[in-house]
């Protein structure tokens, strides 16, 4: 099967490495023409995923037309700030063909999910899914084994291209709560960083332990409100997602709030997308008057310059309440 990735990050090069891997002819579009270069002449991607060799059947190239003109699969791995743009410009060449979405965020210029983006520019989610779940990039690309969600609004369509893309080790599920598996994806981010502050600061296990199963409360929360399915929070794309994205140190997300607990400017050329992500969310809150304190927390830290100690003996002290799930 040949399939297309749009994205040249950590993610899409891991994706394109994987299934080239597994024997799918694979076209990757690149941004950057170093990228490309570097592909097609040394067999590795040393901007964003250095030390990965890629296959043979894995050809690089910076024309979308080219990348996507005779896919049978496209996936988009695009930043979410940048993804609605690049799909209204190159409305033509996607419109009709099946696109997984793998990028994870909310667009903060509306505060709606790439989904609902997808859906006004093409007018339908006939062809959208989305890919979502613990899956750190360097993992996928090494053969590890590993599992994910894949979502359309139509379960049997949604199964038709698991079945499809399944791998020996990379296992896919379906399902048909595409927003769901969006903002269980997203909102994610935010609480790595919460966790990733707490262990910079040298809280414990504890306060980890907390925190991370106090944010698929907040999680939950608004992903309900939002119209989502309450067990698809307990699914790879939400509990799976987080407890990876929260523990494990190739977590951009998690190395982002260790840094900042330490005072350090974070490096590194990929984007972190929970500092986006967690404005989208405070706006979302406010603006239906839900209780996200763990969320707010990290907004405080992020844009109000606010100290991560003072911010946490805050979250520490607020009033005893019933413990509600």
């Amino acid at each position: 099967m040949k399939i297309a990735v749009l994205g040249s990050g950590s993610w899409g090069s891991a994706l394109s490495v994987h299934f080239g891997d597994k024997g799918f002819e694979v076209v990757q579009w690149c941004r950057e023409e170093e990228v490309v270069d570097s592909i097609n002449k040394n067999r590795e991607n040393r901007l964003f995923l250095r030390g990965v060799s890629y296959p043979e059947n894995v050809k690089a190239t910076t024309s979308v037309e080219e990348a996507v003109s005779e896919a049978e699969v496209v996936f988009s791995v695009i930043p979410v700030q940048f993804t609605p743009s690049f799909w209204e410009k190159y409305r033509e060449f996607l419109r009709f063909k099946p696109l997984v979405c793998a990028s994870k965020g909310i667009e903060v210029e509306t505060l709606k999910t790439l989904s609902q983006r997808y859906e006004e520019i093409f007018g339908s989610l006939e062809n959208y899914y989305v890919l979502s779940g613990p899956t750190f990039a360097r993992e996928i690309a090494a053969g590890l084994p590993a599992a994910a969600v894949v979502a359309n609004v139509e379960l049997k369509k949604a199964l038709g291209i698991v079945k499809r893309l399944n791998t020996s080790v990379f296992r896919l599920y379906a399902s048909s709560d595409v927003l769901g598996v969006e903002l269980g994806g997203a909102l994610k981010n935010v609480i790595a960083i919460a966790t990733g502050i707490s262990d910079g600061m040298n809280l414990g296990n504890n306060a980890r332990a907390a925190l991370i199963t106090r944010g698929i409360h907040e999680i939950k929360k608004l992903g309900k409100f939002l119209g989502a399915k309450e067990e698809t929070f307990y699914g790879l794309s939400g509990v799976g997602d987080l407890v990876l994205t929260c523990t494990g140190d190739l977590s951009r997300n998690r190395q982002f709030g260790l840094a900042v607990a330490k005072g350090r400017e974070f490096g590194g050329k990929q984007v972190v997308e929970g500092v986006y992500t967690v404005k989208a969310v405070m706006e979302l809150a406010r603006r239906f008057s839900l209780e996200m304190p763990i969320s707010e927390a990290v907004y405080k830290i992020i844009y109000e310059r606010k100290n991560p100690e003072e911010v946490m003996r805050e979250l520490l002290s607020r009033p005893v309440k019933e413990e509600t799930l």
